[in-house]
């Protein structure tokens, strides 16, 4: 019995098409905002992190995207550290 169990799927999670293509471009925009920061280019970082929050919001989105945008936080957490210890 116990075997079957372990055919069974325990949890399904159904996404939209529409979160999922909205997951993806904050993905993209996560990702330059990142390759910006990596590359010294805090100015240009700090505008796409204004860009990104000026597009895409927390509120009313499914949790799994909730999620995602609080990659932004970190982004903005390293770009402060970044920016304060060149100056």
């Amino acid at each position: 019995m116990n075997w079957i169990k372990r055919l069974i799927p325990g949890y399904i999670e159904i996404r939209s098409l529409y979160w999922v293509e909205h997951g993806k471009k904050m993905d993209a925009s996560l990702e330059e905002i990142f390759k910006k920061i990596d590359e010294d280019e805090y100015e240009e970082a700090d505008r796409l992190i204004t860009e990104f929050q000026s597009r895409f919001s927390q509120g009313g989105v499914p949790h799994w995207i909730g999620v995602k945008y609080s990659q932004i936080h970190r982004a903005i957490s390293m770009l402060h550290f970044l920016m304060s210890g060149s100056a």
